[in-house]
């Protein structure tokens, strides 16, 4: 028992002995807990603060995209502790350069995309690419293209994240170091946060400007439907308008709108600063020039360059100059007809976009709404016309009708009827009648102001001789004629006409 009790009392003793240095190790880890948990919480507000950053920033520049990806670049070379930051947006085969952070070289500003860089494998492989030390032997094995941005730029350490929208990449951010010191876990993964808000703030740019695309879209819609509306009759000022529209919307140098009618096309409406030769001429539709193609073919003609040598093969007698690199060309079709063609021009080798060919077809269409409709209404005009003429000849027929009814024994009322009624029918300021007595043609019903000058004229003067062999006589301009000098010598009318009274 005394031993046992001896072996417990060392055992307590051990314990106390042991007490201070636990209690120093417990408070050592505790302030490494501590420190490490100010630290992550520091980092994290550093994180929302830029987030918030950001966000403050898409939400005040919904039309300012580059100030959105800059802050997007600053934020992520100092939240990751970066020498540098850059965002490439995709285009085509390339990648541009949209935003930078830094001062380190970065090359071209397009670059053709490909696995032999750590941005482009980032791009085509739609992952995150890590490369510690861009002089290791490995990597240079791996990307054999990086020696601009690896010996120029003095890059060591790199990580490359694409910028991914709806499963399709459009991108990439890079951030990057002079010295080799690989990102660690806690920098890789705000990389990606940032990725996804580049991408919001491109996402949110591109719908603003496809909603301003088709507000802008709308009212130039409206603006030509109320020149149309304002204008049945007169087509060029709808021209003018669709032309202005199509060269502002499109944006292109100038915008041209052709009639075009058997082998011959002419100019009608224009827009813009380049000059266009021989506007005021008449030219045949040829396919050795991108209009005549389109009018030809029933389809779009887009030339990028109409200086390279594709083109000057397939277009030898298209209008070039200095001023004129890239055209687009519609045909304007009225029911499987061309009727014409619209074209617009650059004076920079910049195709047109696909939304800017759409485009382009619309104001085909329109214009050719805009001549369609002054051809029917024209047509309604002249059929109206018509019609007016057909019933005041038919109510002019019935007057005289009913005045020969009531006047079986006196035809002096009747030809006074006539008279009035050629006069007003007719349009015509005087008309006078005269019946052939003996040798003479003599007065028998007058309507107008103009006096009747000689009550008898002899038959055999030239007029009446005319008339009595060859029928109605027109002579537009009696002081312009030597034919019939009677009428020549009269001063108080201008124009005459003549018709015969047969049985």
């Amino acid at each position: 028992m005394k031993s046992t009790s001896k072996k417990s009392s060392s055992r307590k003793l051990s314990r106390k002995a042991q007490a201070p240095s636990i209690q120093k190790k417990h408070s050592t880890a505790s302030s490494q807990l501590v420190d490490r948990l100010q630290r992550e919480l520091a980092e994290a507000q550093l994180r929302e603060n830029a987030t918030s950053e950001i966000l403050r920033v898409i939400a005040s520049s919904a039309e300012d995209l580059q100030r959105v990806l800059d802050s997007v670049a600053e934020n992520a070379a100092r939240l990751c502790e970066a020498t540098d930051s850059l965002i490439f947006r995709i285009e085509g085969d390339f990648y541009q350069r949209v935003a930078k952070y830094g001062s380190m070289y970065t090359g071209g500003t397009r670059l053709p995309i490909t696995f032999r860089t750590p941005i482009g494998r980032a791009m085509l492989d739609r992952q995150t690419i890590h490369v510690h030390d861009m002089k290791a032997d490995a990597i240079a094995i791996q990307f054999p293209d990086s020696e601009a941005i690896r010996d120029t730029a003095g890059t060591r350490t790199i990580l490359a994240t694409p910028l991914v929208r709806e499963g399709n990449v459009i991108g990439a951010i890079v951030i990057r170091r002079q010295q080799v010191e690989p990102f660690n876990d806690r920098q890789v993964a705000p990389l990606k946060t940032f990725a996804d808000q580049a991408v919001i703030a491109i996402e949110n740019a591109r719908l603003f400007q496809e909603l301003k695309e088709s507000l802008e879209q709308q009212t130039a819609t409206s603006h030509i439907l109320g020149v149309i509306a304002s204008s049945p009759t007169d087509i060029q000022p709808v021209l003018d308008v669709v032309a202005q529209n199509a060269a502002r919307l499109c944006d292109a140098s100038d915008a041209s709108i052709w009639r075009t009618e058997g082998d011959k096309y002419w100019l009608v409406a224009s827009h813009g600063s380049i000059p266009i030769p021989r506007s005021e001429e008449s030219r045949p539709v040829t396919r050795s020039i991108p209009s005549g193609r389109a009018i030809f073919d029933k389809e779009t003609v887009h030339v990028h360059d109409i200086l390279s040598p594709d083109s000057l093969a397939e277009f030898p007698e298209a209008f070039r100059s200095g001023a004129v690199r890239t055209v687009l060309v519609t045909p304007l079709i009225r029911e499987g007809l061309v009727i014409g063609a619209i074209h617009i021009r650059r004076t920079e080798v910049r195709p047109f976009s696909e939304k800017q060919i759409a485009l382009l077809k619309t104001f085909a269409d329109q214009a050719v709404i805009a001549m369609e409709n002054v051809r029917l209404f024209k047509e309604i005009q002249e059929r109206n016309s018509e019609l007016r003429e057909a019933l005041e000849h038919q109510t002019a027929t019935s007057e005289v009708l009913g005045i020969i009814s009531r006047s079986p024994t006196d035809v002096q009322p009747v030809l006074d009827a006539i008279v009035e009624s050629a006069a007003r029918v007719c349009g015509i300021d005087d008309v006078m009648m005269r019946l052939h007595e003996g040798n003479a043609m003599v007065p028998r019903a007058h309507f107008g102001s103009i006096p009747i000058g000689r009550p008898e004229i002899s038959i055999h003067e030239p007029q009446n001789r005319w008339i009595g062999e060859h029928g109605t006589l027109h002579v537009p301009d009696i002081r312009a004629q030597h034919d019939f000098p009677t009428l020549a010598s009269v001063t108080s009318f201008r124009t005459y006409l003549g018709a015969p009274l047969r049985h």
